[in-house]
């Protein structure tokens, strides 16, 4: 909504009602199903060269209550000129290329209790500076403030098999106030589209301590470089994710590999068209290889095959089903996810996951989760 030539605001909210239904019982006896709503409150403010933008937040579920919170996703000041950009506050960004994985996102923290796919993010204090040069771009990032990961309690799905110490541990004197860094090259040229950036600080993935009956999440100290690719080629996407970290070594962290390797490599090709129609049909297919325990995360042998469907419709209607499959003990995860615009100030989007572990695959905890997720968002502003 402009206010003037030089001013612009903008406000707008979205309210949602998610249910998801399981398809069986677990050994816990845990409810077939749930559901929640939550408010999304967007706004911006432009005048000039400058920016302030804010995203808050509110999750309200009746059968897993450590699910109910208001949190500040966004909420950060944008100035701008002709080469360069900084960005301060509380903030999310996002690196990666893969489908599957994204094993070079590092900045903020996934926020579990959201999503099961790892693409739910919570903010981020920083100050971000991006400087252009030629073909591309460098950005420097400061973090000075950690944000743990929240587990569902014991007796809800996805439930760690313990109770969980609300309080976490730190390898870093600072606790949570360790001033992590970050920096990030990119650069294009023509078709071919790559990045490198390093980080050093508190690792955003949490190890697990026993404690009697009760666990407690440690979070190390990690330094951790990546590296993305891709080469667009006619109807061809090539992409690929590296990512090297080394450990800081820590009396709680002797279960973890000192020094961490993995990569994701795959192709796309987009069938434009498909039966003389306006639909686009994508086939996508990526190699994952992670040298960490199979019994702590997914992709030390796996292969990702799926489809992406777009409909090209005033909707906005699309619809992607894929199957992780690990190579070495056949479990398998599948996952469907479609949306589109039900008119002017509606969405709707639909998610369903189907797991099969086997053995000592990390998969195995998720057995008798299958899942149907539907979500109705209602857009509105004033």
């Amino acid at each position: 909504m402009s206010i003037s030539s030089c001013q612009a605001y903008d406000i707008y909210h979205e309210f949602g009602v998610q249910h998801r239904q399981f398809s069986a019982a677990s050994n816990a006896n845990q409810a077939y199903s749930n559901s929640a709503l939550s408010i999304n409150s967007f706004y911006s403010y432009a005048q000039g060269e400058e920016q302030w933008n804010g995203e808050l937040w509110l999750r309200l579920d009746k059968e897993n209550s450590e699910r109910n919170h208001l949190d500040l996703r966004e909420f950060y000041w944008l100035n701008y000129g002709e080469d360069y950009e900084w960005q301060i506050g509380v903030a999310r960004v996002f690196w990666g290329v893969t489908e599957s994985a994204h094993l070079v996102d590092v900045i903020n923290q996934t926020d579990q209790l959201e999503g099961l796919d790892g693409e739910d993010k919570l903010g981020q204090a920083m100050i971000h500076y991006t400087k252009q040069i030629d073909n591309g771009q460098v950005e420097w990032f400061l973090l000075p403030y950690f944000r743990p990961q929240k587990f569902y309690d014991v007796g809800n799905r996805f439930a760690p098999p313990m109770n969980m110490d609300k309080k976490a541990l730190y390898d870093s004197g600072a606790l949570q106030r360790h001033l992590d860094s970050a920096v990030r090259l990119t650069q294009h040229y023509g078709a071919f589209d790559w990045s490198v950036m390093a980080f050093s600080g508190t690792n955003r993935e949490p190890i697990v301590q026993l404690k009697g009956e009760t666990g407690q999440a440690f979070y190390g100290q990690m330094q951790q470089l990546g590296i993305t690719a891709q080469y667009i080629q006619d109807a061809w996407i090539y992409k690929a994710e590296l990512m090297l970290r080394k450990n800081r070594a820590h009396v709680l962290n002797q279960d973890q590999k000192s020094r961490i390797s993995a990569v994701v490599l795959g192709a796309e090709y987009t069938q434009v068209g498909i039966f003389s129609t306006v639909y686009d049909l994508g086939y996508l297919i990526e190699y994952q290889s992670d040298n960490r325990d199979k019994t702590q995360v997914l992709g030390q042998n796996d292969l990702f095959i799926g489809t992406r469907l777009a409909f090209n419709d005033s909707d906005s209607s699309e619809m992607i089903l894929g199957v992780l499959h690990d190579l070495t003990d056949a479990s398998q995860s599948i996952r469907l996810e479609a949306s589109m615009r039900l008119g002017q100030s509606t969405k709707l989007e639909v998610a369903a996951y189907h797991f099969n572990g086997k053995g000592d695959n990390w998969l195995k905890q998720l057995n008798k989760q299958d899942l149907l997720e539907i979500n109705l968002f209602w857009y509105f502003s004033h």
